[in-house]
């Protein structure tokens, strides 16, 4: 276990983090906003200050948190890094220590869960991953006192723990409309630069793994592609792995030299093979989970994200004032409660009727006019197409 991540410690880090992402666009405006605004994202991602109303910055006071990241530790880009640095937001605001461990293997998850439980000194575990799950499953039990949040997963029912998980069908059905849209318009500038292409109609989609829990960030995406051009094709590729770069650059080449322009994935840290293959053939890249922009400012055309500092304060600051969260419960965050966002490069141009079409599709997953498919099935039902 790494100890030590006291409040003066997180607001070092937090206050490194913010001069590192002085450029981020996460401080988007809401999809209502969007068009006016100069960040010009739609969803919301707010402030953490800003979110907790100017509240008790020590409510947390005496409130002691474990944090297991992902499989493989910190630096994945994605859902682990996302929890971390959303956790010390709110630690900041806050005021609870923290403590983390990163897991190499599997049961690493299982030697963590019971080392944080039997010490008896950690009001809250939180578990970032489906990975997770299952280890809680199984030694939770001997530790009935213990709470557990399991971060990024659908899991009701125990009331030892809470899951949050997002409308990744929502996630990637905005992803999947706006690398359409790119892909008609033939061109993208970027920081004053215009690259041109030939349109061809084909979009890369890659996932890590093809389970329930994250497949449904592809249909979604291969449907939002359907919605503005029904003719046009997505390439589809499993890596089997999650952690694989090698085998996602490999794969992402293959796409690319196929003639797509555009790749979205649910891949965790081995996306960074995909940009090691958009920088190969001079291609573009939409980021998933968080903003990734900065991986490569010049390809990363757009994030869709879910908007986990707003979540993760949310979730924080109910169990630091009351002891309590809704146990048992697999509580969804989507368009309906500014759970997901898309963020757009800051050095892009985006046309208006880009952003105005993109504002409307989230308002209408806001509202239940469009429903994003959760299965392949689903994805074959979907008819809907955008009327212009």
């Amino acid at each position: 276990m790494k100890r030590g991540l006291t409040l003066v410690t997180a607001l070092m880090l937090v206050l490194v983090l913010m001069l590192a992402a002085c450029g981020d666009s996460g401080s988007s405006a809401p999809a209502s906003q969007a068009a006016a605004a100069s960040t010009a994202s739609t969803g919301d991602d707010a402030d953490p200050s800003a979110e907790s109303g100017g509240g008790d910055a020590g409510v947390g006071a005496g409130k002691r948190i474990a944090y297991i990241t992902t499989l493989g530790g910190l630096g994945d880009g994605a859902i682990g890094d996302a929890c971390y640095y959303g956790l010390l937001a709110a630690q900041e605001v806050l005021g609870f220590e923290m403590d983390y461990s990163e897991p190499a293997t599997d049961p690493d998850y299982e030697a963590f869960i019971i080392e944080y439980a039997e010490s008896g000194e950690y009001d809250l575990i939180f578990i970032a991953g489906s990975n997770g799950l299952d280890p809680v499953n199984a030694v939770g039990p001997d530790f009935p006192d213990q709470k557990f949040l399991v971060y990024d997963v659908e899991a009701g029912g125990n009331d030892q723990y809470v899951t949050e998980f997002f409308a990744k069908n929502e996630i990637g059905f905005m992803a999947g409309v706006y690398a359409a849209l790119l892909e008609e318009q033939g061109e993208v500038t970027v920081a004053g630069e215009t690259t041109t292409f030939e349109t061809t109609g084909k979009i890369g989609l890659m996932i890590g793994n093809e389970v329930p829990a994250t497949v449904n960030a592809i249909t979604g995406a291969a449907a939002g592609i359907r919605y503005i051009n029904p003719d046009y094709e997505y390439l589809y590729g499993i890596v089997g792995d999650w952690r694989d770069q090698a085998k996602n650059k490999e794969l992402a080449l293959s796409m690319y030299d196929q003639g797509a322009h555009f790749i979205f994935q649910n891949a965790g840290g081995g996306a960074l093979g995909i940009i090691a293959a958009a920088q190969e053939r001079g291609q573009f890249f939409i980021g998933y989970d968080t903003d990734q922009t900065s991986w490569d400012p010049a390809l990363v055309v757009g994030s869709s994200r879910k908007a986990n500092d707003a979540t993760i304060l949310r979730v924080m600051e109910t169990f630091c004032a009351t002891g309590e969260l809704p146990w048992g419960v697999a509580e969804e965050n989507k368009a309906a409660n500014d759970g997901i966002m898309f963020t757009y490069n800051p050095d892009l141009e985006v046309p208006d009727e880009i952003q105005a079409i993109m504002n409307q599709v989230y308002e209408d997953l806001r509202t239940g006019k469009i429903t994003a498919p959760n299965t392949w099935e689903e994805v074959e039902a979907f008819t809907d197409v955008l009327e212009r």
